[in-house]
């Protein structure tokens, strides 16, 4: 059943976000989901090498510029964000608008702020969810946690004042 915890990220959410120990964050994954041009559900699949939450009311991501996700958040700004953390899923239906970052780690990519509307819980007495969206990069960690700290820290450091330690 869920459960409608507010507008705010609960802390579970805002620190698994926050863009810090991204090593336990490898293989993990999540969905953001717009809508498309065909007002269809559009799914895209987004780590947290990409999406980075300053606060509990206050989410960046970076999304490839020319991507289907990219253009359809420009042209119809609503948004879910989809994962599964501490035994149950998560749905954060939310708002997105750009954000202008002039930082060498974003290039090529367009950064957008998530604005949580409404974050929901759902969790079952006597079940537990198990496991969300896993992966496995085949260029290995290293390389991906040289891809995602530089764009981690660019995203961090676009919240004023800096939000967190280093990843």
């Amino acid at each position: 059943m869920s459960t409608n915890l507010g507008p705010h990220l609960p802390d579970a959410l805002v620190d698994f976000f926050a863009g810090n120990d991204l090593p336990a964050r490898l293989g993990h994954a999540c969905l953001l989901v717009t809508q498309g041009a065909d007002t269809f559900p559009h799914p895209a699949f987004v780590t947290a090498g990409e999406l980075v939450a300053g606060d509990p009311d206050t989410l960046r991501v970076a999304l490839y510029a020319n991507s289907s996700a990219s253009r359809n958040l420009r042209e119809r700004p609503a948004l879910a964000i989809c994962l599964a953390l501490e035994e149950c899923a998560y749905y954060v239906k939310a708002e997105a608008e750009p954000f202008e970052l002039h930082d060498p780690a974003v290039e090529g990519l367009a950064v957008f702020t998530i604005r949580p509307r409404h974050v929901l819980r759902d969790a079952e007495e006597g079940a537990e969810v198990t496991s969300g969206f896993r992966y496995r990069d085949l260029r290995g960690d290293e390389a991906v946690l040289a891809q995602w700290r530089p764009i981690v820290a660019a995203l961090r450091d676009s919240f004023a004042p800096s939000v967190g330690t280093t990843p």
